[in-house]
């Protein structure tokens, strides 16, 4: 077993890690070619398709991690589910394509939107693939499935910027990533879906879908309400700044949650007892916090004007002010998710809605009074005291008392190092 799983979770962070270097990569040559205005403008066109997505992410797929591959029921009533979801979803964000684009005065974003929307149908059902490839630890065939359509993207991406396709060329690769993930998924599944939904079924696969739909939106808003709250209240050039920078400080994140909800939540749902998820949470936490700390603590004193300069042009030197507080909140997300991903596994996505919930209002009213003084940089320091210190400490305190779990050991986990390493940062920065 702990021979599997080491196998599974190296082959599913080579996955991400491959993915998302593919993507620095990508937004290295973009940031050469693209403006800031640009970069502000796909920013907005992504809060809607994440909006959209988020009803596929943590869902469907991991209702399988959940319940199981064995019964083809399951199988084929939840990607049956998946393709009339996605469709509805996807009609929808056509639908309001034109009232976006006249919110945020860009009429660009109605082809933008539409492009999203192929892409999305097509999330869904590779999410279905995707769900089974995890359940049977089979990380390896879905990570040379993802990084091969990363391939893609980069290439379709860079050859559209090339040929000045603006930012098109993120729509445009973006398509072309999950055309080439959903047919090779699918493949590596090896399972003849067929359409059909059983009633029984259907209950059970709708109640948990709704339970993660509900946390997966909340987490939307917190994630997203920032870049939403610059784009309206300040410029779509502010927002590409911050854009830029959340993506520079979270890759990181990106790379470790994708390993930890993929092989986390399976392993979560095989332990025996809540005592056995318990020590093993604690464990990811406590390592995961000693071993993150010191690498975001590295890159704040890294990513610095000069560097930033240097690599992608001085044009995105206002984006450094904003960097070292993202990154604060980049080490925090990464811890809480071993918390979600344990929800998730106990068939408890609703718990993790509700955490989001207090921490939204919160949150938002803090992104409005930085941006309300034109300040990329007070909406990445509420970021980080609201969505990390705020959010770490609601998280635990209503899992664990959910879970009927003492929660000062996981508070303790998570705010030592990042204590420490903050601390030493700042006593670097003042030499």
């Amino acid at each position: 077993m702990t021979t599997s799983l080491l196998k599974s979770a190296i082959w599913s962070t080579s996955g991400a890690l491959v993915t998302r270097l593919l993507a620095l990569v990508s937004n290295l040559l973009l940031a050469r070619l693209l403006t800031p205005e640009e970069f502000g403008v796909i920013a907005i066109a992504y809060i809607f398709w994440a909006l959209v997505n988020l009803f596929t992410q943590g869902t469907v797929g991991s209702f399988l991690m959940y319940k199981g591959v064995d019964d083809p029921r399951y199988l084929n009533t939840t990607f049956s589910l998946a393709i009339v979801t996605g469709g509805g979803l996807a009609a929808l964000l056509v639908a309001i394509s034109p009232l976006v684009a006249g919110f945020f005065g860009v009429p660009d974003l109605v082809g933008l939107l539409a492009i999203f929307a192929g892409s999305l149908l097509l999330s869904f059902v590779q999410s279905v693939g995707a769900g089974m490839l995890n359940r049977q630890m089979r990380q390896k065939e879905l990570a040379q499935a993802t990084s091969l359509a990363s391939l893609v993207r980069v290439a379709v991406t860079v050859g559209c910027a090339l040929a000045h396709g603006s930012y098109w060329s993120f729509a445009l690769g973006d398509l072309a990533y999950w055309i080439v993930a959903c047919g090779l998924t699918q493949k590596q599944a090896g399972y003849r879906f067929k359409w059909g939904i059983d009633p029984e079924v259907r209950s059970e696969v709708l109640r948990y879908c709704l339970g993660a739909t509900g946390f997966s939106f909340t987490f939307f808003v917190n994630a997203n309400a920032d870049n939403f709250v610059i784009g309206k209240l300040m410029s779509q050039t502010q927002l590409g700044f911050y854009n830029f920078a959340y993506q520079i400080t979270t890759a990181l994140t990106m790379i470790l949650r994708q390993a930890i909800e993929q092989v986390g939540t399976t392993q979560f749902a095989r332990l025996p007892d809540s005592e056995s998820q318990r020590r093993s949470v604690l464990r990811l936490v406590q390592y995961g916090g000693w071993i993150a700390a010191p690498i975001y603590g590295v890159m704040a004193l890294l990513l610095r004007p000069a560097l930033v300069s240097w690599v992608f042009g001085p044009k995105w030197i206002p984006a450094c002010a904003a960097m070292p507080w993202l990154l604060f909140y980049a080490y925090f997300r990464l811890l809480n998710n071993s918390l979600f991903s344990l929800l998730a596994a106990r068939g408890r996505p609703d718990i993790s809605a509700r955490i989001n919930l207090i921490i939204t209002p919160v949150a938002v009213a803090g992104f409005i009074f930085g941006a309300l003084n034109q300040d990329i940089t007070q909406v990445a320091i509420a970021v980080a005291a609201l969505l990390g210190v705020f959010g770490t400490l609601i998280s635990w305190w209503i899992g664990c008392l959910a879970l009927n779990w003492p929660v000062l050991p996981f508070w303790r986990a998570s705010f030592g190092p990042a204590i420490l390493v903050t601390g030493l940062v700042t006593a670097v920065w003042q030499i």
